[in-house]
């Protein structure tokens, strides 16, 4: 099998794609988390309106929601593809060997060490516009945390309108999981575009394969309000369950096994279990590890719940269809 060499041409170490909107091409990319929070803020606050009851604002809320996932998808699709023809164009996309190992023992390191990802383009490429999406993803990741807690105070304060709005009153009224979410990814951009700005980034064509997973948020945002705007439709609000079941399997549980044994094959790998035993260090173990089984518990709930209101639901179905029921 092949392995890249150091004759092996690469991609530049850092391209600057020509068709990159000026928008998203800003030097600082500090500078670029900073414009993505402005424009979704904006967004926000036209569309929500200078006084909007909870219930408008969670709407907005959805809709910006939508939006962003929907172009974070397709950003991140042209990303990958031009990052796959760019390696094409230069031969630089090969199987290395496996045995080829760094961090030997008598440095500390891992007893069996890790492939050498020195020259491996899925590591090596940088990108201003794999820089400009995750800009984009923590800008609006920010922004949208104010929304939820603004969306929360302003239901706390129509339930007890003359109780003072604390953090932690607001908090009961707020969904604390998606708040979760949004923290701490926000903050784990934040971190990636210190590093940015401090030249010492890499990696950034596989975290952009992580955003994929905001492709399964349309469908839920539209399981949403199906739920709960149209919920004598049965047939719609049984097919949302389905759709939803299957784009978060694809998009959050399977896409983590996908992007290991994406990385697996360019060291020879011949699944993503080998490579995540043998050929990953132990933080990016723990962190895959963790996201791989937090979001396999929720599509298991989520299975769960379904399957559980199931019988009801069609035969509900039915009844609209005019079916029999035996």
């Amino acid at each position: 099998m092949s392995s890249l060499s150091a004759s092996t041409p690469l991609p530049p170490v850092y391209w600057r794609e020509p068709l990159t909107m000026t928008a998203l091409s800003i030097p600082s990319n500090l500078a670029a988390v900073l414009a993505s929070f402005t424009v979704y803020g904006l967004i926000h606050r036209y569309a929500a309106g200078p006084k909007p009851s909870p219930v408008r604002l969670g709407v907005v809320t959805k809709a910006t929601s939508t939006l962003h996932s929907t172009l974070t998808t397709v950003l991140a699709v042209y990303f990958l593809r031009r990052c796959r023809a760019q390696w094409a164009e230069t031969s630089s996309v090969g199987a290395a060997d496996p045995s080829v190992k760094y961090g030997a023992t008598a440095e500390g390191l891992h007893p069996g060490g890790y492939p050498d990802d020195s020259e491996n383009p899925l590591l090596q490429t940088r990108s201003t516009l794999g820089n400009a999406i995750t800009a984009l993803e923590c800008g609006y990741l920010l922004q949208d945390t104010l929304s939820l807690l603004r969306e929360a105070r302003l239901r706390h304060r129509l339930v007890q309108p003359t109780s003072k709005s604390t953090l932690r009153s607001v908090l009961r009224y707020a969904d604390n999981t998606l708040l979760f979410h949004h923290i701490s990814i926000a903050l784990a951009l934040l971190v990636l575009h210190y590093y940015i700005h401090r030249d010492r980034d890499r990696g950034i064509y596989i975290i952009v394969q992580f955003l994929l997973m905001n492709s399964s948020t349309p469908i839920l945002n539209l399981r949403w309000w199906l739920w709960t705007y149209h919920p004598g439709n049965k047939i719609l609000r049984l097919g949302s369950d389905i759709a939803f079941i299957a784009a978060f399997y694809l998009a959050r549980v399977w896409l983590v096994g996908w992007i290991i044994r994406g990385y697996g094959k360019s060291h020879g790998y011949d699944s993503a279990w080998r490579v995540y035993l043998e050929g990953m260090r132990l933080p990016c173990q723990l962190g895959t590890g963790a996201l791989w089984i937090a979001n396999t518990t929720w599509w298991a709930l989520l299975v769960m719940s379904v399957v559980k209101r199931f019988p009801q639901e069609l035969v509900s179905v039915r009844k609209a269809m005019d079916i029999p029921i035996k």
